[in-house]
């Protein structure tokens, strides 16, 4: 509708935040102001471009381009099809709840200017990666995210805690930025260009051996920038970071790089992705094993945010499940991933401006802490029971509908194995939104709370939290408006919540209910009893990661350490080894030439000798000829004294 709306809705932010500073001069209010501005203007050039794909074939795509640097057969442009749309509208909106909760929440810090600016940065890198129409142009958006993340995550810099965070959010992340840059180099060798359209049309021409290779990078890449396992510790934390920064980054930007990555490299590799061996089930089992593996680290952390970091960790794991089973695009199993993308994005971002309010309110992150803030927070408890819905996928929310295509589709793939692991996740899922609940709202009021005054959150952080909480709700009905601008037929009604899949999930949450209930709320002691186990051990220290990390760590710094003192040893030693060599060979060559000019001269003198007593036998007139002879032998002997002499100063 707006021909400009595909290249301003990125441009806007990232040229924007370049006036922070200059416009922090006229007053806070005004910067303020300004960012919050520019985040709804980006939002309204985002929604303006939902008319433009959805009557598009599923096919079909925009691609508008401009030259950029020519001789390398690269270009500067936007993709717009229903997936990148679908994204850019969804990081925009984010970008402005989360601004104008930002009012709130962040009102009085320190270095306000340098957060607006990377919001605003954060906001544009985001939508540039997800409307990029080629892979140069989203590695560079891909690493401007990284960099935004990074200073957010430190924001709080004078705390070492944060320092450390945002180095490990630095450092992990790019473990696999490196593995990215070389699976897009391997396409760029054997193809000669890194756009979507030419790719995908002429994928069939790179070797398979080499499309495995570049897959499989790829792969890791998506990995880590979406805190998948291995690679998963950096999210946790993250939490370091303000919780406007841990909205941002789990709703719809950083985390959710790598599902975009792997949903935009199925639609280009189209049916070359089922010849590639083993990628799909990889991404399958994956985030099928992340999924079950997060959810039991947020039923035993302590830490509020750290619950709603491994849940993110979980739910993108059933993403990655339900994207393992894309055997098409779109298909089930691709549309599944980015619906639950979707949703996620709702429930998790109204969580964390919820999880804001509480840590202001009772100054403390720790669950065991708190208890009976239903009373003094009704408006956060209420809406903290949407989240609770939501997550665990109760219908008729939309998390619901995407949880069941997604292990419905792993079930029709015919992994029964994954897709039970996915139903005990789904079981974990409720049973830790569960215990989040009963510590902080239902029980009883600890000492630390009956100390201090709880008070509910500011208006605006509850408006942002309110607009976020009505989407949970009201986007379920919505679920096939969503799938028609995905090309996805699929049905979301009330024949599908009375589907028998819905009796296996409300028996599974049932189970998992019970015992949450009766562990955390009717006898607590049980906890105690479960912490001294081998289990709790392994749970308490997130089964053993980051050890494992600090040892690998560790035993790398060791060896470089031993490199570089044998380096060190080797070049402090070399010169003076080479001096005495070179002071050894000078003396020989010295002794040698000193005897050789001792017998020279020997032999000279007596051969002079010899024609001297010879003379005294010749004719007068045949004298001078052996004067001569005698004058040419001494100039000989005089120029070997001094070439002796020369030597051996030399040789000194």
């Amino acid at each position: 509708m707006f021909p400009y709306a595909p290249w301003l809705v990125w441009l806007l932010p990232i040229i924007s935040s370049l006036f922070i500073p200059l416009v922090s001069r006229l007053s806070n209010k005004a910067r303020n102001c300004f960012a919050l501005t520019v985040s709804l203007i980006a939002l309204i050039f985002a929604l303006s471009m939902i008319p433009d794909v959805y009557h598009l074939d599923a096919a079909e795509s925009y691609e508008l381009c401009v030259p950029w640097i020519p001789w390398v057969n690269i270009s500067a442009g936007v993709y717009l099809d229903s997936l990148s749309i679908l994204l850019a509208c969804l990081v925009t909106f984010f970008g402005f709840i989360i601004t104008l909760y930002s009012l709130g929440y962040m009102a009085g810090e320190e270095g306000l200017t340098r957060y607006y600016f990377f919001i605003l940065l954060f906001i544009g890198s985001m939508t540039g990666l997800v409307l990029s129409d080629n892979f140069f142009q989203l590695f560079i958006f891909w690493e401007m995210v990284g960099l935004c993340s990074y200073s957010l995550v430190s924001f709080w810099y004078k705390k070492p805690e944060s320092v450390r965070a945002g180095m490990k959010v630095f450092l992990m992340t790019r473990i696999g930025d490196v593995f990215l840059l070389a699976g897009i180099c391997l396409l760029y060798v054997n193809l000669g260009s890194y756009s979507f359209h030419y790719i995908a049309d002429n994928i069939r021409q790179v070797p398979l051996p080499v499309l495995t290779a570049a897959a499989f990078l790829m792969l890791g890449g998506a990995v880590a920038k979406s805190a998948q396992l291995p690679l998963h510790t950096w999210l946790y934390s993250a939490m370091e970071a303000p919780t406007s920064v841990s909205a941002l980054l789990h709703s719809a930007t950083m985390v959710k790089a790598g599902v975009y990555l792997i949903a935009r490299l199925l639609l280009v590799f189209g049916f070359s992705a089922t010849l590639i061996p083993m990628w799909l089930p990889s991404i399958l089992w994956i985030g099928t094993i992340t999924a079950f593996i997060a959810a039991t680290l947020a039923l035993s952390t302590p830490d509020i945010k750290g619950v709603a970091a491994y849940s993110t960790i979980s739910q993108i794991g059933f993403m990655f499940a339900a994207l393992g089973t894309a055997y098409d695009a779109p298909s089930t199993g691709w549309f599944a991933g980015v619906l639950h993308l979707v949703s996620h994005a709702f429930f998790q971002g109204l969580d964390f401006l919820l999880i804001g309010g509480i840590v202001h309110a009772v100054k403390t992150r720790d669950m065991r802490l708190m208890g009976g803030l239903r009373r003094d927070m009704p408006v956060t408890f209420g809406l903290s029971l949407i989240v609770l819905l939501s997550r665990a996928g109760i219908p008729p929310v939309i998390s619901f509908f995407s949880k069941e295509l997604a292990i419905s589709s792993v079930l029709s793939s015919g992994n029964i194995i994954a897709a039970s692991i996915l139903y005990l996740s789904t079981a974990l899922t409720f049973a830790y939104a569960l215990r989040v609940l009963i510590l902080v709202y239902l029980r009883e009021k600890t000492e630390h709370v009956k100390q201090i005054h709880v008070h509910e959150a500011s208006k605006i952080m509850l408006l942002s939290a309110a607009v976020l909480a009505a989407l949970c709700v009201i986007t379920g009905m919505f679920g096939e408006a969503i799938s028609g601008i995905m090309h996805f037929h699929a049905e979301m009604g009330l024949s599908e919540v009375f589907s028998s899949s819905t009796l296996i999930l409300l028996m599974v949450l049932t189970i998992s209910g019970s015992a949450v209930y009766l562990t955390y709320y009717k006898k607590p002691a049980l906890l105690e009893i479960l912490h001294g186990t081998p289990i709790g051990r392994i749970l308490e220290r997130g089964y053993y990661f980051d050890a494992l990390y600090g040892v690998a760590a560790k035993g790398f710094l060791a060896l470089s350490n031993g490199i570089r003192a044998v380096e060190n040893r080797f070049f402090s030693q070399t010169p003076q080894f080479l001096a005495n060599c070179v002071i050894i060979l000078a003396h020989k060559i010295r002794e040698y030439v000193d005897v050789l000019a001792e017998e020279m001269l020997y032999v000279v003198t007596n051969k002079t000798l010899t024609s001297a007593s010879k003379l005294k036998r010749l004719p007068s007139n045949t004298i001078n000829h052996y004067i001569a002879a005698a004058l040419i032998g001494f100039v000989i002997i005089l120029l070997l004294i001094i070439v002796t002499m020369w030597m051996t100063g030399w040789a000194v």
